[in-house]
């Protein structure tokens, strides 16, 4: 199935460097997440995901084995009208199984974390109003609280747990489901235990993802566990999404340490 990016399509890890590679060169490297994301979505045989995430979809009854896809890499996802760069999802993917179209929104990881805490994005953001009262960081950060977690119920997570990529990324894939119509949305992360990555730092990444949903889903799931997908959540919604898409969660995992 074609992964295209400006129309045009990428059929070599060189083509994905050239139109969609990151900024910086260091990271194009073997082992880490940008090089190993576009490598298991390129080398793939017939119609199907990469094993690990087509194991993952499987895993939920919402979902079949999927017979058609495109992709996109580095894909610009909008979640609300403020003006700037919209975040960049790593691959989105669209795809048609048994029930339908859906979304996938993939954030590749090796050991890298989900960016800043909530608290720090806000700092952050309060840091640039403070030079520039035009700057929307700190109403942006309010709006994607409000419009996928709600009041705060006795035992979730507080947000000072909560890592702002997530809130960002989850936001995107419903927007982008919502602008084509779809009534699923996924996010998947992808994840790659290489010989450059270390063992604490997944573990980490682990209880980032488990304190997100955990919030997000009001305690129904506190533990996101490989080649499982979870879901559907709702959330409220407004005022960054007015109609219901169905949001699906899930980590899969390739290893590819040689010890």
């Amino acid at each position: 199935m074609p992964i295209i990016k400006n129309g045009i399509e990428i059929c070599s890890l060189e083509d994905w460097e050239l139109r969609a590679g990151p900024k910086s060169q260091n990271q194009w490297v073997d082992g880490r997440s940008a090089k190993e994301v576009a490598r298991a979505w390129l080398g793939l045989n017939g119609s199907e995901f990469p094993v690990e995430v087509q194991k993952t979809m499987n895993s939920h009854a919402a979902f079949a084995s999927v017979h058609e896809w495109v992709a996109e890499p580095e894909a610009k996802l909008s979640f609300d009208s403020f003006p700037g760069e919209p975040r960049n999802s790593d691959l989105v993917v669209y795809a048609k199984d048994a029930f339908g179209e859906f979304l996938v929104a993939v954030e590749a990881k090796a050991d890298e974390p989900f960016g800043e805490t909530l608290p720090d994005a806000l700092a952050s953001a309060l840091e640039r109003y403070v030079q520039n009262t035009r700057s929307n960081g700190v109403t942006r950060i309010q709006q994607l609280a409000v419009a996928l977690f709600g009041p705060r119920q006795n035992g979730e997570p507080a947000l000072n747990d909560i890592r702002y990529q997530l809130l960002t990324a989850t936001a995107g894939a419903l927007c982008k489901a919502k602008e084509k119509e779809l009534d699923r949305a996924v996010l998947l992360i992808h994840e790659f235990v290489t010989d450059k990555t270390r063992d604490e730092k997944h573990d980490a990444n682990a209880r980032d993802l488990n304190s997100f949903v955990a919030r997000l889903s009001h305690g129904a799931v506190t533990s996101v566990q490989p080649e499982y997908l979870y879901g559907p959540f709702t959330v409220p919604g407004l005022p960054l999404l007015s109609t219901k898409v169905n949001l699906f969660i899930g980590k899969a995992i390739r290893v590819l340490r040689k010890v």
